[in-house]
């Protein structure tokens, strides 16, 4: 996707997540949250040059991408070099990133880690696990949109 759109995408995102409560809403807020952020990685790294800002999408597959055909509404398979991450680390670019970047990763990467014991599991939160979530969703969101020089939407 595009710089713009993923920026676009995330205030979207970003907005919803302001209206859930991680303690309530576990499931939808790690999701919701997880997306925002991946959305925000994905520009600050076509930003950096590190990816390339390409009108396809990742697959489930690493390496593999889907390229719309805009006029017919089909989608054809395309390998080419990284475009869209998946999520943090994937796929693994080989080159250092810029420390907003990266830290924005590692925050990032807390969250994803929520998916397998609250979304794909059926744990409930511990009291008070959630700030940590928070507090990595905020690092996330902090880092990156400093990494692009836009304004935080909250």
């Amino acid at each position: 996707m595009k710089i713009e759109t993923h920026i676009d995408k995330f205030r979207r995102l970003d907005a919803a997540v302001a209206r859930l409560r991680p303690d309530v809403d576990c499931e939808l807020w790690i999701w919701t949250a997880m997306n925002a952020c991946v959305n925000l990685l994905n520009a600050a790294l076509h930003r950096a040059r590190l990816t390339d800002e390409t009108d396809s999408f990742h697959t489930q597959v690493e390496g593999l991408y889907a390229r719309p055909d805009r006029a017919r509404g089909t989608l054809t398979d395309a390998i080419h070099a990284p475009g869209d991450v998946m999520h943090a680390g994937q796929p693994a670019l080989g080159q250092p990133l810029p420390d907003a970047i990266a830290d924005a990763s590692a925050a990032l990467a807390l969250i994803e880690n929520l998916r397998e014991p609250y979304v794909r599991g059926g744990e409930a939160p511990a009291a008070g696990a959630t700030a940590e979530w928070e507090g990595a969703y905020r690092t996330c969101v902090d880092q990156l949109s400093h990494a692009l020089g836009i304004s935080e939407s909250r």
